[in-house]
């Protein structure tokens, strides 16, 4: 079976641990918040992100992208404070 449709199965054991502990969830997804806030602090600060592929992007184009990492952190740190209080789902 795909591991994929392994998460989203609702009554998993994988997801009913995670309803059990939703502190690990948070944490993870606080990981990826400040992931996601370096790249948009340093992409804003230098003026420079680098695409997947390798390539430096520069000028409007690049302060967008920062933006963007910036209000996905943002949005990672809520979801992570909203799991860590009132549980996953």
């Amino acid at each position: 079976m795909n591991p994929i449709f392994l998460l989203a199965d609702r009554d998993s054991a994988a997801n009913q641990w995670l309803r059990e502990n939703p502190l690990v969830l948070s944490g993870v997804i606080t990981v990826f918040g400040i992931v996601f806030l370096f790249l948009g602090i340093s992409g804003l600060k230098s003026g420079k992100v680098t695409d997947k592929y390798g390539n430096e992007i520069e000028g409007a184009w690049a302060k967008f992208l920062s933006i963007f990492y910036l209000v996905f952190a943002a949005l990672a740190f809520g979801a992570a404070t909203y799991i860590a209080l009132f549980g996953a789902w």
